[in-house]
């Protein structure tokens, strides 16, 4: 596996392993941030979505939860995601889709999920408008994950992410925009897409990462 932190002595990797403190910042963070949409075109009839970002302590540092979405599904089949969908008509509003999702997905019940704020969304190619909400959980002995939707689940150190050698863009053109395509490796994995940019906004929030975001 690709090296977790840029060295011991990185500020953010020592936040990481500090429990209770880490989470504190993220609150602290989002809840000075006001939340921003990236919308490649503003013409376009979005459809409400939204995904949790999901938190937890584990080993000595702060981890983040992802699913590897099933080669059966029709869209985004075999990528890999924050848990999440579309919102549905019985949903309050999308922080409640986002929790609704989560616990279809993986198992965890929206008792269990402390929701520290809203990170930055982003309008996607297939026209959903995803909102992201941050929630910190405790993670279970066994996940209960839904088998149709979710191949199995990535649990990854959160500062992992930080390192830049395992971060690049790709430039990409649609519908006469253009626009840039993050990446994240994990050891085998590759993070990309919608959970590529959705990281990266996440990341500049809370640890100032400076992944280059928009057009």
């Amino acid at each position: 596996m690709i090296s977790a932190m840029k060295s011991l002595a990185d500020p953010a990797a020592e936040l990481c392993r500090q429990s209770g403190r880490w989470s504190s910042h993220i609150r602290a963070r989002l809840n000075a941030h006001v939340p921003q949409n990236f919308i490649f075109d503003k013409d376009i009839r979005a459809i409400p979505a939204s995904v949790l970002i999901p938190l937890f302590f584990k080993d000595g540092q702060a981890h983040i939860l992802f699913t590897k979405r099933s080669e059966n599904l029709v869209q985004h089949k075999g990528q890999i995601s924050f848990p999440g969908g579309r919102q549905d008509a019985g949903d309050k509003n999308r922080l409640d889709a986002a929790l609704r999702e989560t616990e279809e997905e993986v198992g965890i019940a929206r008792s269990g999920i402390e929701v520290l704020g809203q990170s930055d969304g982003m309008l996607t190619n297939t026209h959903y408008l995803v909102t992201p909400y941050v929630g910190l959980f405790s993670p279970p002995e066994r996940y209960r994950i839904s088998e149709g939707e979710i191949d199995r689940l990535i649990e990854a150190p959160l500062c992992h992410f930080l390192d830049d050698a395992v971060f690049y863009t790709e430039q990409r053109r649609h519908r006469g925009y253009e626009w840039q395509v993050h990446y994240y490796r994990y050891g085998d994995d590759l993070i990309w897409g919608v959970t590529g940019f959705l990281l990266s906004a996440f990341l500049n929030i809370v640890f100032d990462a400076g992944r280059p975001l928009g057009g």
